[in-house]
């Protein structure tokens, strides 16, 4: 067992300090390697020194800044599409009990039952034929207008 633990971390380590290289070949595909072939221009991609465990570079925070940044956007803009979904949701309801009244109004306007109104002293006055047709007219509008 003591003997296994240093012969691990000794394989890690080669692997973490291992280069990559990277060439074209003459079809023009891209290949990566730990060995450039010979007579090829490879390019040195990484050494062990520059692996992405170490510390992160300043165009890394800076791109966990934006990240964080573009984060908070989709937040906020979810909270304002939830927000609106839930106050068409209410306008809907609302607009859905009005045409509901409205048309509970109109079939009551045309069952021919005798009806009748307050006027500005609270007295209750029936309604004639005239006012009947009047409120009918005011009722089918109501209809309409709530009941797209």
């Amino acid at each position: 067992m003591r003997i296994i633990i240093p012969l691990i971390l000794a394989c890690l380590s080669t692997v973490a300090s291992a280069q990559v290289y990277s060439w074209r070949d003459a079809d023009g595909k891209m290949h990566y390697s730990d060995t450039p072939p010979p007579g090829v221009d490879a390019k040195k991609l990484r050494s062990g020194a520059q692996s992405g465990a170490g510390t992160p570079s300043s165009g890394a925070t800076r791109s966990l800044a934006e990240q964080d940044l573009e984060f908070r956007k989709r937040q906020a803009d979810a909270e304002k599409a939830r927000a609106k979904a839930e106050q068409e949701t209410k306008d809907a309801a609302e607009n859905k009990r009005n045409c509901e009244q409205a048309k509970l109004e109109l079939s009551a306007l045309e069952s021919g039952q005798r009806m009748s109104r307050l006027n500005e002293k609270g007295e209750s006055i029936p309604l004639d034929d005239d006012m009947r047709a009047q409120e009918i007219d005011k009722a089918r509008k109501s209809v309409q207008s709530w009941c797209k």
